[in-house]
Parts: structure tokens; C-alpha cells; sequence
């Protein structure tokens, strides 16, 4: 099972614990016992949200812990050097943009601060024996693992002369999901690690013994060092323990910002990164997953029959799925293309946001001169004005007394013609042509706008079909169809429906870990983009409301 497959069977978990919540109250006759009914249905929603896997990284100083989360997460950003860390615990988690949360102690406050000020706060050299006090810091970054609820911790270093090190680390073992203990060729498992280990091994559910800086040495000299480790390691966890990873966190780093796949092969990172995802999400699917599904049975247990029945129907179909080792793959599309998402989210239609700008840009200017020149209050007048939703633009950012000095010549225009209608009344039918003698102005410059952006972007997918799978801009469903109708080559418009699909995707996992998250009042957990998502899901399915609105009147 991937990340993604456990993700869905989250939500759809999620679906029937909402339906069972919905069932309970509605069981319970008494409008005042019925939120006592619901309470376990919301505690169950809250261990949905709140599910996170702690992976924590430990090892001595100059081991090179940093230089690996940096590789796992593809990012450089956590500091790395040769001077060990102060006993503070680093912890990264997801989040839309890159900041620092700062916990200092004696204080229940959070301090914000800059990525680039990480160095000042937990390094040696910026905070000599931990005296700005600081209890721990809270790196958000968007790196996807960190978005599929992994929770990443790097601890200070084990054999530190600063005692504090050794022992915070030492402290924080209790909250540990999975251990990644990093050693390496120089002088691999010293007696401060295996100590470590021994004490660890009590507490974590799964240990990995990674050997750094395998750059250091050549590839011949590596299978002793990792023989050694692996026999070590057996003799204080036991059998069945994981063989030591060889790799260099600092070339598979390169190599990941360098979009080098043979590379960050021959790191090392990439075999090291696919079993730790594995045995992840293995593990949640079969520890968290797995009492939820207990949890939630009993809840049903607790329901009248026949609902009972249909709910734990619902269940059993669901954690079969989950167990087999069979589930289906996702219908392919023909060769199977795939696209890979930036990590910064999904953003609004590209072509509605240039809409939106240039007719923006168009009625700043224009509402000064309708307001001041006869000219032009004039030429407005007599071609009939704004169309209906470029009206209430216009509204929206003139001031009264410009309206009042723009409209009057319209207004007297109108009542012309409907004075020479009233001569005619039996057949008299106002219509926009009636009125407007011409294209909305406003409207000319949308078309004009979209027209040119929907050609730009065509003849980059034409040129590059990969750009069409970059992940760096949304489309409306409206404007996909107009930039499909533009690449006839059947690649592009393949990676580009392949693309827009994991974008929409994308979206609706957000709006259900916002939904979970806000039924379980953990609304502090949210991120931005899952906050963002409900409205952006709107936004994709039918365009900008200031840009594809359509204004009618229903005939009756």
C-alpha cells in the first residue's frame, strides 16, 4: 500500500464514521442526550486528524543526520556542519510555505521566524549552550513525505561534550514512531550508539541503521563496514532487523535538485528512501488503520440493527480492501503517462488570473476618464455601456461621485428608447442589442486576454510536452477546454489531461483532510492549502466567479 492508496482509505473511513455520527443522533430521542451520543463518533474523527508518524533521526554529531533529512525531504534546509547542535529538537513538519516556529522555555507562546535565522537558533555556534533558551523548533516546510503526515524530527547529537545533547535526545525516545540511526564509514557504531540503540529498542516500533558518507570510501572497502554494522546491530536488536543502508545523504541530495535519477540511484538515497516508505506505510496501515477499524466497530456495534447492519457492511468491505495485498491499481491511461506535482500546491487558473488582471488594469484607467471627460461619458452612452458582471466590476472600485457623473448620459440614452418603445407597447421586448450597440468594452479586453495567454501556453505544450506536466500552473475546467482545442498533438493533450487530473486529485484530498480536521475542532492543524482548498475546488470546476460569471433572465 503507498501513501496515497492509505490516505484514501482514510477518508473513506472518514465517510463512515460521519454517517455513523449522523445515525447516532438521529437514534437518540432526547435533543439533550444526543450530544453525549455523538461524543464517541467525535473522538473517533479526532484520532483521523490528529494520525501522524514521528520518524525520528539521531546519531553523534557530524554523522551527517541534518545532511539526511535534507536529502529525504529534497530541500536544503535544516543547517549542517561539523559543530555539534545545542539540546534543542528540531521538528518538521508539512506546511504551505517555509517558516520556523520557536518554543522557548517557561513560555506556552510560539515565536515566529525566518528559515534563513535556523542557524542563530539551534547550531552551537549561534546559540552556545542553548542560551536563548529555546525548548524546540518547528520547521514548516512543503515537501511532499511531510504532507502525507510523515513528522520528521532531528535530534541533537548522541557522545556530545555538551551533556544536555546526549540526554534530550535520550528523553525524547518515549515519542518515537520509527528510529533512523545514522552511523557512518569513518567510525561506524561507537559504543555512544550501540547504548543508544539498546535503550531505543525498548520503545520504538522499527529501527533503521543507515551508513553515511559512503562518498568517503571506496565501493570495495564498503561490504566490511556494512558486515560489521549489520552483525552489531543483530546482536543488541535482534534478528530480524534491517540490514544497514549504504548511501551519501550529501550526493543524493545533489542529485535529487539536480533531477538526476542515475545518480541519486548511485547515492544510495533512493533504495534507502523506497523501503522507509514502505515499511511506513505498512506499518500505519496495519497498526493505526487497523484499531480504527476495531474502534469503529464497536462504535456501529452500539447503533440500531438495521443501520448497524449497512454500517458494518460499509466496514468489513472497506478493511478487506485494506488488508489485501491485491488492491487494484488506478485505470491507466493509454501508456500509462504519470506527472509529478510541484511542491508548493496547486494555484488558481493561470488564464483567469491574467484575465482578471488586464480587465482590472483596463477599468482602473477607464472609470477615471468615464468619471472626468464628456467624450468618453459620451461614447459609453451611446455603445450601450458595461455587459451586467463588467457593471458591477466597475462599482466595485469607482467612487459614488464618479458614478454619478459617468451614468447620466447612459441613463437619459435609455429612456429614449424605451419613450420610442411606448409607441409600440404591444410588441415592445427589451434586449441587450437594444440597449448596447456594441461589445462590452471590458469584455473586448477579456477576450483579447484570454485568447493571447490560451495561445502562449499552446505553444509551450506543443514544443515541450513535459511543460504541460510541471505542475506549476492550474486551468479551469472552461479554459482546459479552450487550450485542448488549441494542441492537436496527442501526447501534449494526453500529459495535459494526465496533469489536470492530479491536480483536481490533489484538491480533493485537501478539502477532506480539511473537512476531518475541522469536524474533529482541530482547526489549528489545518494548512494553508487545506484551508485554501474549498473555494480553489470551485474555482476549477467552473473558472473565476469575476471572470467566467454569466448573467441571465429566465423567460417566462
Amino acid at each position: 500500500m503507498d501513501l496515497r492508496t492509505y490516505e484514501e482509505n482514510k477518508f473513506r473511513l472518514a465517510e463512515i464514521i460521519r454517517s455513523g455520527q449522523f445515525a447516532a443522533a438521529g437514534a437518540e430521542k432526547d435533543p439533550n442526550r444526543r450530544y453525549e451520543a455523538e461524543r464517541p463518533w467525535r473522538d473517533l474523527v479526532t484520532r483521523l486528524a490528529e494520525d501522524r508518524f514521528t520518524v525520528v533521526v539521531a546519531g553523534r554529531f557530524n554523522r551527517g543526520k541534518s545532511s539526511l533529512m535534507n536529502a529525504l525531504l529534497g530541500l536544503n534546509r535544516l543547517p549542517t556542519g561539523i559543530v555539534p547542535l545545542t539540546s534543542v529538537i528540531t521538528y518538521v513538519r508539512y506546511g504551505t510555505s517555509e517558516k520556523v516556529l520557536v518554543e522557548h522555555y517557561g513560555s506556552g507562546l510560539r515565536g515566529e521566524a525566518r528559515i534563513e535565522d535556523l542557524p542563530e537558533l539551534v547550531t552551537e555556534k549561534g546559540n552556545p549552550g542553548n542560551s536563548k533558551r529555546i525548548r524546540a523548533a518547528e520547521i514548516q516546510l512543503p515537501a511532499e513525505i511531510l504532507r502525507r503526515g510523515f513528522f520528521l524530527v532531528d535530534t541533537p547529537g548522541l557522545g556530545s561534550a555538551i551533556f544536555e545533547n546526549s540526554q534530550t535526545t535520550e528523553r525524547f525516545i518515549p515519542e518515537v514512531d520509527v528510529l533512523i540511526l545514522v552511523t557512518s564509514y569513518e567510525s561506524p557504531l561507537t559504543e555512544d550508539e550501540i547504548r543508544f540503540l539498546r535503550q531505543a529498542s525498548a520503545f520504538v516500533r522499527a529501527v533503521f541503521v543507515v551508513v553515511n558518507k559512503q562518498d568517503t570510501i571506496v565501493p570495495e572497502g564498503r561490504q566490511e563496514v556494512l558486515d560489521f554494522v549489520a552483525r552489531t546491530a543483530t546482536n543488541v536488536l535482534g534478528n530480524g532487523t534491517a540490514k544497514p543502508f549504504s548511501l551519501s545523504a550529501r550526493d543524493g541530495l545533489a542529485a535529487k535538485q539536480a533531477n538526476d535519477a542515475e545518480a541519486l540511484r548511485a547515492s544510495g538515497l533512493r533504495e534507502f528512501e523506497d523501503e522507509l516508505i514502505r515499511f511506513l506505510t505498512a506499518e500505519r496501515a496495519d497498526l493505526f488503520l487497523s484499531g480504527m477499524f476495531d474502534r469503529v466497530a464497536r462504535a456501529i456495534a452500539a447503533l440500531p440493527g438495521e443501520v448497524a447492519d449497512r454500517r458494518a457492511a460499509e466496514l468489513e468491505k472497506l478493511r478487506c480492501e485494506t488488508n489485501s495485498a491485491g488492491q487494484q491499481a488506478r485505470l491507466a491511461v493509454t501508456n500509462n503517462p504519470t506527472t509529478e506535482l510541484g511542491s508548493h500546491g496547486v494555484t488558481p487558473c493561470k488564464v483567469c488570473r491574467a484575465v482578471l488582471h488586464d480587465v482590472l488594469d483596463f477599468l482602473r484607467q477607464y472609470q477615471y476618464d468615464l468619471s472626468t471627460r464628456p467624450d468618453v461619458q459620451e461614447e459609453h452612452a451611446q455603445k450601450g455601456g458595461f455587459c451586467p458582471l463588467h457593471t458591477w466590476h466597475y462599482e466595485q472600485i469607482s467612487s459614488p461621485r464618479g458614478v454619478c457623473t459617468a451614468y447620466p448620459r447612459l441613463l437619459n440614452r435609455i429612456s429614449e428608447q424605451l419613450r420610442s418603445m411606448a409607441q409600440d407597447a404591444g410588441s415592445a421586448k427589451l434586449s441587450a442589442a437594444q440597449i448596447r450597440d456594441s461589445e462590452c468594452p471590458a469584455c473586448k479586453v477579456r477576450w483579447n486576454t484570454e485568447e493571447r495567454t490560451i495561445a502562449s501556453l499552446a505553444k509551450r505544450v506543443e514544443l515541450d510536452a513535459e511543460t504541460a506536466n510541471n505542475g506549476q500552473y492550474a486551468l479551469c475546467l472552461p479554459h482546459l477546454d479552450l487550450l485542448l482545442r488549441h494542441v492537436p498533438g496527442i501526447p501534449a493533450r494526453q500529459q495535459l489531461l494526465v496533469r489536470e487530473a492530479a491536480l483536481l486529485e490533489r484538491v480533493a484530498e485537501d478539502m477532506q483532510r480539511y473537512a476531518i480536521k475541522h469536524d474533529a475542532l482541530r482547526r489549528h492543524l489545518v494548512s494553508k492549502e487545506e484551508n485554501d482548498a474549498p473555494l480553489l475546488a470551485l474555482q476549477l470546476l467552473t473558472g473565476h466567479r469575476s471572470v467566467n460569471a454569466v448573467f441571465t433572465i429566465r423567460e417566462i
